[in-house]
C-alpha cells in the first residue's frame, strides 16, 4: 500500500502550461537599454519585452521577458540570462538559465548557468569549444564533460561547417574524436541543406564518411520543407536520394505540423506519398502533444478512446490497473490467473518493442541516470515509476502460478532480453535503468503474491474449505488428505 500511495504521488501531472495563453514577441515590443560598468570596461545590455501599456510582458515563444548581455570592452558578449516578468530567472528549453562565453584566438568556449549564474552541466555536456574563421563563422564544435574531458553527444565528438559562396551554411559533418567524419546515431556522417534563393533551408540530404548517399536511421536519405507564415516547418516529405517522396521505417512518407501560440507542437500527422492519412501500428494518424504528454489521434484529427490514452493523459491509472491486474490474478482460478500472465506477457512486449521507431543502436549504461532529476520533473518519474508497475503485475502472476523462489530471476532474465533486443534492433533505448526499474516492479509483484498466497494458506479450524485451483475438500486441522499422487499435508 505504501509503495502504491507513493507511485501515485510522485507521477500525479504536474499543474499544466497553457502554450496558447500570453502574447508572443511579435505582438510585444522591444526595449533596449545599455549600462556601462566604468569599473571593469564593460556593459550591460537589458532588452526588455513591453506590452501596449509599457509593461513588462513574458514573450510567450521566446521563453523570458527580459534577457540581458553582458558586453567586454570589445564588444563581445560574455554572459546573457534570461527572467521572467518579474526578474526571476527563467529556464530555456527545459536545459539552461543562461550562457557564458570565453573568447581566445579564434575559439570561444561556450558554459552554461544555472539559476543562480553558476556553470552547470547539461544532461549530457557541460562545454562546447568553438572554432571560428577568419570572419567570425562557426567552423567546429567539440563536446566536453565538466572536467574538460571529450565527451560523446548522439554518436559524435564534434561537428564541422562549411559555408557556400553566400555565407549560408550548407554542410555539417560529424566528426570523431580524432576530428574524422563519423557516422551519427542517426546513421550517416555528412548532412547537406538545400536552400532556397532567400537562403531558407527547403531540405537536407544524408552522406556516410566517404560522401556517398545514405539512409538515416529512419529509411530515408533526406527530408524536404514546407514552411508556415510564422517560419516553422509545416510539412517534412521524407525523400529517397533522388529527392523523390519514399515512406519511411515507421510506415509513412509525410509529417505535417501543427503548433501552439509559443512555437511548440501541437499535432503531427502521418500521410502517403500520395497524401493520404496513414495509420501507424497502435491505429493512430497522428499525436497531439499536450505538454511532455503525448496522445494518439485517429484520422480525423480526434483523441483516440484507447488504453494509451488513457495511461498517458492520466499516468497515476498506470498504479490503478497494475492494483487491479494484480488482484485479479490472484483471484481467478490459477487456471485462468495463467492465462491472464500469458496474455500479460504479450502486452509487455507489445508495449516496449513493437511501437518503437527503429534506428541506431542507442544506449544508456549510466544506472540511475535519472537521479539528479527525479525530483525536479514529472516526465522522469513517470518514466520512472512507469518501468516499475510494468512488470508489478508480471511479478505476481507468476509466483501466483508457480510458488517458487526461482521465479525472481524471471523479470531480470526478460528486462535484460528486452534490452538486448532493442540494443540490437535500435528499438528505444537500451539501458541499466530500464533493468533496474523491471527488476524491481517483478520482485514487488512477487512479495504481493507471497504475502497473499501466504495469508490465504492457513484455513479456520473446524470446518472443510475447498481449494479453488485444485477442487480437493480439504478437512479439519491436522488432517491429511490423499489426492491420488500426493498427500496434503497442511504447513
Amino acid at each position: 500500500m505504501f509503495f502504491t500511495f507513493i507511485s501515485i504521488i510522485a507521477i500525479w501531472p504536474d499543474s499544466g502550461k497553457n502554450h496558447d495563453a500570453g502574447l508572443t514577441s511579435a505582438e510585444l515590443k522591444l526595449e533596449e537599454k545599455t549600462e556601462k560598468d566604468s569599473t571593469t570596461d564593460s556593459s550591460i545590455t537589458t532588452y526588455t519585452f513591453v506590452n501596449a501599456e509599457e509593461k513588462t510582458t513574458f514573450a510567450i515563444d521566446r521563453g523570458y521577458a527580459v534577457r540581458k548581455a553582458v558586453r567586454n570592452s570589445e564588444g563581445k558578449t560574455i554572459e546573457e540570462r534570461y527572467f521572467d516578468a518579474d526578474g526571476n530567472p527563467v529556464k530555456l528549453y527545459d536545459s539552461y538559465y543562461g550562457v557564458k562565453y570565453e573568447y581566445r584566438d579564434h575559439e570561444v568556449i561556450i558554459k552554461y548557468l544555472d539559476s543562480q549564474g553558476n556553470e552547470m552541466s547539461l544532461t549530457t555536456y557541460s562545454t562546447i569549444v568553438r572554432t571560428l574563421d577568419d570572419d567570425g563563422r562557426a567552423i567546429d564544435d567539440y563536446y566536453y564533460d565538466s572536467d574538460m574531458q571529450p565527451i560523446q553527444y548522439a554518436g559524435y565528438y564534434g561537428i564541422h561547417w562549411d559555408y557556400d559562396n553566400n555565407g549560408w551554411n550548407n554542410r555539417v559533418t560529424y566528426l570523431d574524436k580524432n576530428g574524422q567524419p563519423v557516422l551519427c546515431s542517426s546513421g550517416y556522417a555528412i548532412k547537406e541543406y538545400k536552400r532556397d534563393a532567400a537562403g531558407t533551408i527547403t531540405g537536407e540530404f544524408y552522406f556516410d564518411e566517404q560522401g556517398n548517399p545514405t539512409k538515416s536511421s529512419f529509411g530515408e536519405y533526406g527530408q524536404l520543407y514546407e514552411w508556415d507564415e510564422n517560419g516553422r516547418i509545416s510539412q517534412i516529405m521524407y525523400a529517397d536520394a533522388d529527392g523523390n517522396a519514399v515512406t519511411n521505417s515507421a510506415g509513412y512518407a509525410i509529417r505535417k505540423y501543427t503548433y501552439y501560440r509559443d512555437g511548440t507542437v501541437d499535432t503531427d500527422m502521418y500521410f502517403d506519398n500520395a497524401g493520404n492519412p496513414v495509420a501507424l501500428s497502435k491505429g493512430q494518424y497522428g499525436i497531439r502533444h499536450n505538454g511532455k504528454t503525448t496522445l494518439l489521434m485517429d484520422k480525423n484529427g480526434n483523441v483516440m478512446l484507447c488504453v494509451d490514452n488513457i495511461l498517458n493523459g492520466f499516468p497515476f491509472m498506470v498504479v490503478v490497473f497494475g492494483c487491479a491486474l494484480c488482484f485479479v490474478m490472484l483471484v481467478l482460478p490459477k487456471g485462468w490467473s495463467i492465462l491472464l500472465t500469458c496474455a500479460y506477457v504479450v502486452f509487455i512486449l507489445y508495449e516496449t518493442l513493437m511501437f518503437r521507431e527503429t534506428g541506431n543502436a542507442r544506449t544508456n549504461f549510466v544506472l540511475f541516470s535519472y537521479a539528479g532529476n527525479f525530483l525536479k520533473e514529472q516526465s522522469i518519474r513517470v518514466g520512472v515509476i512507469n518501468n516499475i508497475w510494468l512488470f508489478v503485475p508480471l511479478g505476481t502472476g507468476l509466483y501466483r502460478i508457480f510458488q517458487k523462489k526461482w521465479v525472481l530471476l524471471i523479470p531480470f532474465v526478460m528486462s535484460v532480453a528486452i534490452e538486448l533486443t532493442q540494443y540490437i534492433t535500435g528499438l528505444g533505448i537500451a539501458g541499466f535503468d530500464d533493468v533496474f526499474g523491471n527488476t524491481m516492479g517483478g520482485w514487488i509483484g512477487v512479495l504481493v503474491a507471497w504475502t497473499w498466497v501466504k495469508s490465504h494458506r492457513e484455513e479456520p479450524p473446524g470446518r472443510a474449505t475447498r481449494d479453488r485451483d485444485s477442487g480437493i475438500f480439504i478437512g479439519h486441522v491436522g488432517s491429511r488428505v490423499s489426492t491420488g499422487k500426493k498427500a496434503y499435508e497442511e504447513n
